[in-house]
């Protein structure tokens, strides 16, 4: 056996936190990436964290779960929908629509650790002071925080940025994989694709809570 061929232990880790649809697609990344989402959403709900938009996470406003819950299906399908007919269009050929619903529902994974972020305690009280002063813009800001507080704010926060990041790569990898594209058609059709599945994952959230008031 050629050992050199293989692929080194820090290779294939590489490989699974960033590319992981070279091993996984389909029902195999479908079914999990659903667990994780719903996952997420319990997890979110925990500490009123909302992923309310593709890209989007909140922090504050009470709601009752299956809005949690809504979220993150609304975001997974509003992107998979679209990136299934960008696909169609700019690979011109069929692919396995399975494999881009399963791709995008497991890259949404990091937002179980961002979500966890977001109910620590000192983000809740940093979050709250915050939504006072904006409540209230008349009066002087005021923030009545610890030191602590505000340094875990900080970090949670760039935690935060990373796995959204770390989110974008692993779509854009699932779609690129599962439509078989590369290149600048892959790029410029995957940001597109993300500008027009944000405004319409807004627009849908917008439409549930019409539909479903939350009061």
């Amino acid at each position: 056996m050629n050992t050199e061929a293989l692929p080194g232990r820090t290779n294939r880790l590489s490989v699974w936190m960033f590319n992981p649809f070279t091993y996984i697609a389909g029902w195999q990344a479908l079914m999990p990436g659903v667990i994780l989402i719903i996952g997420t959403a319990l997890l979110g709900s925990v500490g009123n964290v909302h992923f309310d938009g593709v890209l989007d996470m909140h922090m504050g406003a009470e709601a009752p779960l299956w809005l949690f819950i809504a979220e993150g299906f609304i975001n997974w399908l509003s992107l998979a929908i679209i990136l299934c007919i960008a696909g169609l269009i700019v690979r011109g050929t069929a692919f396995r629509i399975v494999d881009v619903f399963g791709t995008q529902a497991l890259a949404r994974w990091p937002m179980l650790p961002a979500a966890a972020a977001g109910i620590l305690p000192a983000n809740q009280r940093v979050t709250e002071e915050l939504m006072k002063i904006v409540q209230n813009p008349n009066q002087p800001p005021v923030l009545a925080l610890e030191p602590l507080d505000v340094i875990v704010f900080g970090l949670a926060m760039i935690i935060i940025l990373v796995t959204i990041v770390w989110m974008i790569v692993l779509m854009y990898r699932g779609y690129a994989v599962s439509c078989n594209l590369k290149g600048a058609k892959a790029i410029v059709s995957f940001i597109i694709c993300l500008l027009i599945a944000e405004a319409t994952s807004k627009l849908g959230l917008y439409a549930i809570i019409k539909l479903f008031p939350l009061n």
